[in-house]
């Protein structure tokens, strides 16, 4: 079950750093692809989780749920079937993938 309604909106520049983001890259690279500093990506970011109601998750754990969150919800591609296995592998360990790569 998810929490919050089915879709919650996501300005068209949050769902650019989500999906950026979704593909395990650090946030400064996220931030050099989008062509904004690191300060607003992570600005950016932390609005789509408050949108998509992941905020109360550990840090190392937010971003994996927002896009779980916002895969689900229909706003984002699933970067898992889009992307190569490193992005396949990257999902099946959470928590570990996004405590090593994130760095919000």
């Amino acid at each position: 079950m998810t929490r919050g309604p089915a879709r919650m909106p996501l300005t068209p520049r949050q769902v650019q750093v989500l999906t950026a983001a979704a593909t395990g890259a650090p946030l400064r690279e996220v931030a050099n692809q989008l062509g904004i500093t690191r300060e607003h990506a992570a600005s950016l970011l932390s609005g789509a989780y408050q949108r998509l109601d992941v905020t109360y998750l550990p840090r190392d754990q937010r971003r994996a749920a927002a896009v779980r969150a916002a895969v689900r919800r229909g706003l984002i591609a699933d970067p898992a079937h889009d992307a190569g296995p490193s992005v396949r592998e990257a999902a099946r360990d959470d928590a570990a993938y996004w405590a090593a790569h994130y760095d919000a």
